[in-house]
């Protein structure tokens, strides 16, 4: 039983890792898509 904590643990802190860089992708792909949204505004105003 506590090889299968020990297991759950390890993969709970895998998931954990994946979640916090999927998090941080989508934070940078959020402020890329932004600047790309301004970009296009000040093209169209000029």
């Amino acid at each position: 039983m506590e090889a299968m904590g020990i297991l759950g643990f390890i993969f709970g802190l895998a998931g954990l890792s994946i979640a916090t860089t999927a998090k941080k992708d989508i934070a940078k792909l959020t402020s890329e898509l932004e600047e790309l949204k301004a970009s296009l505004e000040s093209q169209d105003k000029s």
